[in-house]
């Protein structure tokens, strides 16, 4: 898929390339930002106003050639690169979690109409591989309920704006773990968003699990 050497059983990727990835090195334990310093376990704005949801789980740094095949599998349908990215990624998000796995994987939706456009939502693909190799179960515990201007052009001010109110809950969550997958995180004005809407719904904790952070 990168170098065009044939990839491991299953996987479009070769494992120099596998291990070529650039993987998210010390980070805030609630945003998964990247820290300068191990002694360091929070970013200086989780300290100032912590986020509503638990933990961030990321497994790749947003840059080359990670951010190119997110792009490729969300804007030009390139399926395999989220699968690639999604099962090499996967030991990654078992071995976050030293006693339980949360009780249910949820993606993040999109509006009815970008999925129409996209032809398929990228979070829901990531929520499935990752849904089934940790064997637990995935529900659209998340609708859209307004459609919103893409986030990419926002600062993380108008992004907040643009989400206010986007997303319901589909269902009471009775004190349950929530896992909330999407592709990347840069400013975590979606993952606060839908946690408080999942809180609101009664999840006893959420946590927000992505492929890459953005530095």
């Amino acid at each position: 898929m990168l170098c065009g050497d044939i990839g491991q059983p299953g996987l479009d990727i070769c494992h120099d390339c596998e291990v070529d990835l650039p993987r998210l090195g010390h980070h805030c334990q609630h945003c998964a930002l990247p820290l300068p310093s191990p002694e360091q376990t929070l970013c200086g704005h989780c300290q100032l106003m912590p986020p509503p949801f638990q933990r961030t789980v990321a497994i790749y740094l947003y840059q080359y050639p990670v951010a190119e095949l997110i792009a490729g599998f969300k804007y030009n349908r390139q399926l395999s690169y989220g699968k690639v990215l999604s099962l090499t990624g996967l030991n990654g998000f078992v071995s976050a979690y030293t006693y339980e796995f949360p009780d249910i994987i949820t993606p993040i939706p999109l509006h009815w109409r970008r999925r129409l456009k996209r032809g398929f939502n990228q979070s829901e693909q990531i929520a499935t591989y990752l849904a089934k190799g940790m064997d637990i179960p995935t529900l659209p515990l998340l609708q859209r309920s307004q459609f919103t201007p893409p986030q990419q052009q926002l600062d993380a001010q108008q992004r907040r704006q643009n989400l206010r109110g986007a997303f319901e809950a589909t269902q009471n969550l009775a004190g349950q773990c929530v896992a909330v997958v999407d592709d990347v995180m840069t400013t975590g004005a979606t993952a606060t968003e839908v946690s408080k809407v999942l809180l609101e719904a009664g999840a006893g904790e959420v946590h927000i699990w992505v492929l890459a952070r953005t530095p």
